[in-house]
């Protein structure tokens, strides 16, 4: 059975001949991403090339869209601004490069200010784009038209693939867009004492998602969409209700439309689980993932196995601090406690909660990275 059949079959609860390993955000078949120029990690990935299922992370980002800058950086995002209404500046200090971007919308300026550090493949929010009602204000008043995004290398990177795996496709939710624009206890705060107005906001953007969700399908793009941030409507930032009126509202139309045109839906929520899972699998989505185990999350594997098993392939639950830190013989037990869990009757993706970020690797991380991928295979046969 190739990388592909496993996959696709592991999703939809068939056969399958072992647990299919995945290893997150280190995709092995994509020569532009940093993890794979990177010296350091060049074991590793030839490795996880060799032995691992690939589940290849692709999203529209602005390479995608020429002449265009969009508002946020992440990937899946779709709404596009003209060059000549934002200004960009970009100075460096000591390690680190400081970009601050302005748009000049119809009832003022916004701003926004990002810091990366060299050797570190993230960046840090340092000023987000709103901070005063005003700002509210002059985001809902930029004018939005939606443009077709270049998906062309998305055919490029599905041949590249083959049966070696398939393409998972990273896509914001409204609530994550949203939340994102804020500094994140100023969007709390605000979930709880202007309501109304985030809820204006998210219809704006749930509105823009599915149209750019439903151009994405219409042409062609999946089989797998990664749905992100729910996780920040979880406890212990927001209570339960919150989650059914900022998320289940939003997110159930966009699993909706993926199963219509015959692709899969995984979920992607981080941290706390427990009191928020019924809703989670009354919107029916494929797969479900990290999974974090206690203290991380509020939940075991083995319970959200025993209660939504036969319906949601579970992904992940394998912590990236473990890799980072632990023994081999620690990745080994952590290993076979997972497959024991998850599993039998199969509908389990052994795989981390989130993928390193620094260059170089460090050593004891390669060493359990081989250690993980050994064990899953080891543990993981039928």
């Amino acid at each position: 059975m190739n990388p592909r059949e496993r996959l696709l079959n592991v999703i939809q609860h068939k056969e399958v001949d072992r647990v299919p390993i995945s290893t997150y955000e280190l995709v092995g078949y994509n020569p532009d991403s940093w993890e794979n120029k990177a010296p350091s990690y060049r074991r590793l990935m030839d490795y996880i090339r060799e032995k691992t299922d690939c589940m290849y992370m692709w999203g529209v980002s602005r390479a995608n869209t020429p002449k265009k800058e969009l508002l946020l950086t992440r990937e899946g995002r779709m709404n596009t601004l003209e060059e000549e209404i934002l200004s960009v500046e970009e100075w460096i200090e000591g390690n680190s490069t400081f970009v601050r971007k302005t748009y000049h919308t119809p009832k003022g300026d916004l701003t926004t200010l990002s810091r990366t550090d060299e050797g570190i493949h993230t960046s840090w929010k340092i000023e987000p784009l709103l901070k005063t009602n005003e700002d509210i204000e002059r985001y809902l008043s930029i004018p939005y038209e939606f443009e077709e995004p270049d998906i062309s290398d998305f055919f490029i990177a599905q041949e590249r693939l083959g049966e070696k795996g398939i393409i998972l496709v990273s896509i914001a939710d409204p609530v994550c867009t949203v939340s994102e624009l804020f500094e994140f206890g100023d969007f709390m705060v605000r979930a709880l004492t202007q309501k109304e107005k985030i809820i204006e906001l998210l219809e704006v953007e749930a509105e823009r998602h599915y149209q750019f969700l439903e151009y994405l399908l219409k042409n062609g793009v999946g089989p797998l969409f990664r749905i992100c941030g729910p996780e920040y409507v979880t406890e212990p930032y927001l209570s339960p209700p919150y989650f059914g009126e900022f998320v289940i509202r939003y997110d159930k139309p966009i699993i909706d439309v993926i199963h219509e045109y015959g692709c899969f839906a995984r979920f992607h929520c981080h941290g706390r689980l427990a009191n928020v899972l019924d809703m989670i699998a009354a919107m029916e989505p494929d797969a479900l993932d990290p999974i974090e185990a206690p203290p991380s999350g509020d939940i075991t594997l083995g319970e959200v196995k025993r209660r939504y098993g036969d319906n949601i392939c579970l992904m992940g639950n394998i912590q990236l601090r473990d890799l980072e830190y632990q023994t081999p013989e620690g990745i080994d037990r952590i290993v076979c406690e997972a497959m024991k869990a998850a599993k039998p009757g199969g509908g389990y993706v052994i795989m981390p909660t989130a993928a390193p970020i620094n260059i170089p690797l460090w050593e004891r991380t390669e060493r359990n990275y081989f250690q993980f991928i050994d064990s899953a295979l080891k543990y993981g046969q039928y």
